[in-house]
């Protein structure tokens, strides 16, 4: 035998577990003097370190002992055992030997920072971890040498012990250790010859291995040598090769060879017998033949009974006896008539024989067609063809299976039935040739295994079916998917399904939908609808019963799949096919499924597919009692944190199951019913945690709220259909001259939202809306239960809603206008003014005896939410010119009934901010703040001004130019000083807004005068609002503004507060000084202007701030210690001094920062 024939082998070193035994069996170190026979030997002075507690000092014996190679095994099995460091809460610990936090093993204890040598802790630790490794690598090492010997002692077998027996032909069963190693080097050749997709495809189907490193292997021993080399390197080495040498029979054969012999012979002793039988048949059948030839008719059929029966399958079939007849001299023209003309079974193939059928009897033919000639030429026309021979008897072959498929060991052994000479020809028939050479000649030819698959498989195609035919594609289908690209596996969708659909076994069915379902590792969204749409096909061919017994199995294995991509197949095959299946099965097993993936997925995509699917599947439920848990999942599903999963549910899941309801009756007094009690329930809960709190803003959920509005706004569609199809007035005549206009209605959110869609279609939708605006123009008509429902029941509880609110939270506000205004455009502009209007008339309208005393305690709807909704949501649901004019008379009214009262103008300012939103009705507000420009009353004309500066942001220069400054000059030069006052904001507004010149100049003028008049010079309030609005607007003010104006006047008003003395009055302008010099701080200042305005100003401002408000000072003191800083860095002359001082400012800075934070924990890990 040659050396090294495992290129993959190579020497090992010696085993690490003896060396170790030896190591710890060795006598003692001995001392130098040799003399000295008492000397005591090492582990006894391990051992009197470890019980004096000299820890340190064993460790360091330990790390010597291990260096040169002396390991003890005392010392090493005391510091590798961590519970020798385990302590409880009642043992003192050593003062010298603290506990660390991360300690797991002494060996990983720092002892270097105790040590008294502080500039030696670094090295030390150094060594220690250095150790730590060493350690480490020699325990993986020793493990990865156990792990392969012991892998190696696995596998061998006596055979493999004596190498010489071994055969070069023959191969062992690959170990696991090999094949990975194998799979490593093939996938390394397939990434370094650029094939990246087989070799992605080879690391998926192998995901128990990482390709990336060769330690997953395994393998104590370094990486061999590529594919490439390891080839080129095969010639070098010999091949095991067994000796062998023809020889007789031996004759020294045991009892029990001989008996297998004896027996072998008498099988086929028998074999011979029966074809002898068989030939004398065919003799007397070709001798009957020749006799009767002119005749013989197509009736007659030869009988020839089935002589050969079924062989063992130790037994190898004999070679078939072929007859054939020469040419007879007196006919010297007769052809040879070939039995082949003879209908056969396709299904009846033994072995290598084939079974004809004649009326009863069968006939065992050879695969080689036998022949034979016939006396009289007219015998070949009377000859029966193909379309006479009866086959009522089907084969009783036991090699067939009872479905009519033949077993896969006979087919193995079919697959010789492939003949390149049984041919229907004239000239292949005129050559006598024994079947022996025929079937030499052709598995001399062709290399035809006979257990190939495939041939197998092609051998029976000339004799398949259709039925077949998909049995066929059933057994080959499994074994070509694997096989095929992940890109390319959709292309088998079709082939699979079809197979899947015709398929006579339910086995193989199952099969088929397990790989359907598993054919593509993570699907994408275009090939899940390829499978969802083969699921909807193969639900409509085969029907309810077959979809639930044999789709849905496949659905629930896949439920809890580590996928995402496969459970988002699944949550949409439910939905697919929710329309094929049961009405008791959706109730019930999918109802169930979809609840499942609902509560217990965490990814959103799922539960998105899990709600359409859910909308889908509740237009098919028939059963009432499932509509609470339906109704749990629908309120489970808005709940649900994802924005797509609660926007599924809005568009798919709650149309789908407010149509339910409406059928059921339950449309307003429970579904609409329940999401109002949430509502309410929402707001109550908010106002009851205020009023606990005593906070003056409102903590509501807003999300909530907004998403139960929107669920109410997408119900109005459904309301509304129901009102309209539970109209009385039945016997009303028609008005001819009513035009109804559908595209005045709202545009729905969704398709399954618009009214034409829910209605049926357009034509029905314009009936029930011309019925329903006939029936409630007239000056009184009749009520019904739904109207009454929506008048009653709905409106009072919205309006509940709004005056619980308030104003403070704008997006609640605009939500409620929203709202309130689709339902006064779904349901029409009659309906709207005879019973929604009236509704908030109610509230708005208060009697003038009682206003003031309601409106001051805050117990009006005038104060509330109603004003924004009344205004934007019902007088301007339809816009016309009537309804302008009813809301520029109900703002007139409220702005009077405000400043009269002298209470908050929240409410009016939440109108004014909803209304501007549209440009159409900036002129109408405009009118109505000109009413109160001109109003008699000052307070109506200082509340007109201070909303001035609401308006500014939205409106266009040409209105701000030419109807807000003309009215703000007018109000700044009012008689009554709060009017001056309440300009001084709308002021500022320009400021930040504005860039044309004209207009600035004219707002600066007014400004200065605010400033210069001595009339304003001891008013208090004016100069705090002027602080207020510089501090506001100057961020955004032109620079020049900021330069000349803003600056100066802030500096000159810091100086003269430092001599106020009103305590009180200082300490309200030096707070307004701080936040307007916070804000201005932000903006880009020149050098001059920090030196003559900024820093004046701070170190006045810093003077009020010690006395009025301390926790100020530092940060004052700090802006002026960055300007100082910055100042000096601008002189070249002082820029070592400036240096020196920035690091110290600097570092001031930084310890300020961090004198709460704890140092100790700032270095800390975090785990």
């Amino acid at each position: 035998m040659a050396e090294n024939v495992n290129p993959f082998e190579e020497e090992e070193p010696a085993d690490w577990l003896e060396d170790e035994i030896k190591t710890s069996q060795s006598p003692p170190i001995e001392s130098p003097e040799q003399s000295e026979a008492t000397e005591i030997p090492w582990d006894g002075i391990a051992s009197k370190l470890l019980k004096d507690n000299f820890i340190l000092t064993a460790l360091e014996l330990h790390t010597e002992l291990v260096e040169s190679g002396r390991e003890l095994p005392r010392l090493r099995d005391y510091f590798s055992n961590p519970g020798n460091f385990e302590r409880t809460k009642d043992d003192t610990p050593s003062p010298t030997l603290p506990r660390t936090s991360s300690v797991q093993t002494f060996d990983s204890l720092d002892f270097a920072r105790y040590s008294d040598d502080g500039e030696r802790q670094v090295d030390e630790r150094v060594a220690v971890l250095e150790f730590e490794l060493r350690k480490a690598q020699e325990t993986i090492k020793s493990l990865r040498k156990t792990l392969t010997r012991e892998a190696e002692n696995e596998i061998v077998t006596s055979d493999r012990q004596n190498k010489n027996e071994v055969r070069a032909d023959q191969d062992d069963g690959m170990r696991p250790l090999e094949k990975k190693a194998i799979n490593f080097l093939v996938n390394e050749y397939l990434l370094a010859n650029d094939y990246k997709l087989t070799s992605v495809t080879f690391a998926e189907e192998n995901e128990d291995q990482d390709f990336e490193d060769w330690d997953d292997v395994g393998l104590n021993m370094p990486k061999p040598p590529g594919v490439v080399h390891l080839f080129r390197d095969y010639g070098t080495h010999v091949s095991p090769v067994n000796e062998t040498q023809e020889s007789g029979c031996q004759t020294d054969l045991d009892d029990e060879q001989q008996a297998r012999m004896e027996t072998r012979v008498s099988e086929l002793e028998k074999e011979l017998e029966l074809v002898q039988q068989e030939r004398d048949v065919l003799a007397q059948q070709v001798d009957i033949l020749k006799i009767g030839g002119p005749r013989a008719t197509s009736s007659q059929a030869p009988r020839i009974a089935a002589v050969r029966p079924h062989r063992s399958e130790t037994s190898s079939p004999p070679a078939a006896a072929v007859f054939s007849q020469p040419h007879s001299r007196a006919h010297p023209q007769d052809q040879f008539q070939p039995i082949e003309e003879i209908l056969t079974n396709p299904q009846s193939i033994k072995d290598d024989n084939k079974t004809v059928t004649y009326g009863g009897d069968t006939l065992h033919q050879s695969v080689e067609q036998t022949t034979f000639s016939s006396c009289d030429g007219d015998s070949m026309e009377n000859t029966p063809d193909n379309g006479d021979v009866p086959s009522n008897t089907k084969s009783k072959d036991p090699g067939t299976d009872p479905d009519g498929s033949i077993s896969r060991k006979e087919s193995e052994t079919s697959a010789p039935g492939i003949d390149l000479f049984n041919r229907d020809s004239s000239s292949h028939s005129r050559r006598q040739m024994s079947a022996a050479f025929h079937r030499a000649l052709q598995q001399t030819a062709f290399h035809i295994t006979k257990e190939n698959r495939i041939v197998s498989e092609m051998s029976r195609l000339p004799k398949t079916d259709g039925v077949e035919m998909v049995t066929m594609l059933g057994r080959c289908l499994p074994h070509i998917v694997p096989h095929v690209l992940l890109g390319k596996r959709e292309e088998l969708i079709p082939l699979i399904l079809a197979t899947a659909m015709l398929h006579p076994d339910s086995k193989e069915r199952d099969r088929l939908l397990n790989i359907l379902f598993n054919l593509i590792k993570k699907p994408d969204d275009e090939q899940r609808q390829m499978i969802l749409t083969g699921c909807v096909v193969y639900a409509e061919y085969v029907g309810a019963e077959r979809l639930v017994e044999e789709l849905l199995p496949q659905c629930w294995e896949q439920i809890s799949h580590k996928y995402v991509e496969r459970r988002l197949l699944v949550a949409e095959a439910c939905g697919a096919v929710a329309s094929y299946l049961p009405p008791e099965m959706l109730s019930s097993l999918v109802l169930s499924m979809l609840q499942q993936m609902l509560m217990d997925d965490k990814d959103d995509d799922v539960r998105e597919a899990v709600v359409r699917s859910l909308g889908l599947m509740v237009a098919f439920i028939a059963d009432p009692d499932k509509y609470s848990q339906a109704f749990d999942l629908l309120q489970i599903s808005l709940r649900d944190p994802s924005e797509k999963v609660q926007r599924s549910a809005l568009e798919v899941f709650l149309p789908s199951f407010a149509t339910w309801a409406y059928e059921l009756g339950r449309l307003e007094h429970q579904l609409v019913h329940a999401m109002l009690r949430d509502l309410e329930d929402l707001v109550k809960g908010a106002l009851a945690q205020q009023r606990s709190n005593n906070s003056t803003t409102l903590p509501l959920n807003e999300t909530r709220f907004h998403l139960l509005l929107t669920v109410l706004q997408e119900l109005l569609p459904f309301m509304y259909m129901s009102v309209l199809e539970s109209c009385p007035g039945s016997s009303i005549q028609p008005d001819d001259d009513l035009v109804v206009d559908l595209s005045a209605l709202p545009p729905a959110s969704s398709h399954l939202l618009e009214l034409t869609v829910i209605a049926g279609d357009e034509e029905r939708l314009l009936q029930l809306v011309q019925h329903f605006e006939n029936h409630v123009q007239r000056e009184w008509f009749e009520p019904w239960e739904q109207l009454n429902w929506l008048v009653n029941n709905l409106i009072p509880r919205l309006l509940e809603v709004m005056m619980g609110v308030g104003v403070s939270l704008p997006r609640v506000v605009c939500a409620l206008c929203t709202c309130v205004q689709r339902f006064c455009r779904t349901f029409g502009i009659t309906f709207t003014h005879k019973k929604v209007k009236l509704k908030f008339e109610e509230l708005v309208d208060l009697p003038e005896d009682c206003l003031d005393s309601q409106v001051n305690l805050g117990h009006t709807a005038i104060t509330t939410a109603v004003v924004p909704v009344y205004a934007a949501g019902v007088l301007l649901a339809f816009n016309t010119e009537e309804s302008r004019k009813e809301v520029s008379h109900f703002l007139k009214k409220v702005l009077c009934t405000l400043a009269f009262c002298q209470t908050s103008l929240d409410s009016l300012r939440a109108t004014l901010l909803q209304l501007r939103t549209d440009p159409e009705n900036h002129e109408l507000l405009l009118g109505v703040l000109w009413e109160g420009v001109v109003h008699s009353a000052a307070v109506v004309r200082a509340t007109a001004a201070s909303l001035f500066e609401l308006l500014i942001p939205g409106l266009s220069d040409i209105l701000i130019s030419h109807r807000v400054v003309p009215a703000l000059v007018t109000l700044a030069n009012d008689p009554d000083m709060s009017v001056r006052i309440a300009t001084i904001p709308a002021l500022g507004g320009i400021i930040e807004n504005i860039s044309i010149r004209e207009v600035l100049d004219r707002v600066y003028m007014q400004l200065q005068t605010f400033f210069d008049d001595p009339v304003y010079r001891d008013h208090h309030s004016v100069h705090v609002e002027l602080i207020r609005t510089l501090a506001r607007c100057g961020p955004n003010a032109e620079p020049r503004f900021q330069d000349e104006f803003i600056l100066p006047r802030l500096a000159a008003m810091a100086s003269a507060n430092t001599q106020m003395a009103n305590e009180t009055k200082r300490a309200d302008i030096a707070r307004q000084l701080f936040d307007a010099y916070s804000a201005m701080s932000c903006c880009f200042l020149s050098e001059q202007l920090i030196q003559e305005a900024m820093l004046p100003g701070l170190r006045c401002l810093r003077q009020d701030m010690a006395v009025i408000a301390s926790e100020h000072e530092e940060v004052v003191s700090s802006m002026i210690r960055d300007y100082e800083t910055k100042l000096d860095m601008s002189r070249p002359d002082r820029s070592g001094s400036v240096t020196s001082g920035s690091a110290e400012d600097m570092r001031a800075r930084v310890m300020s920062r961090i004198k709460d934070t704890n140092i100790s924990n700032i270095f800390t890990r975090k785990k």
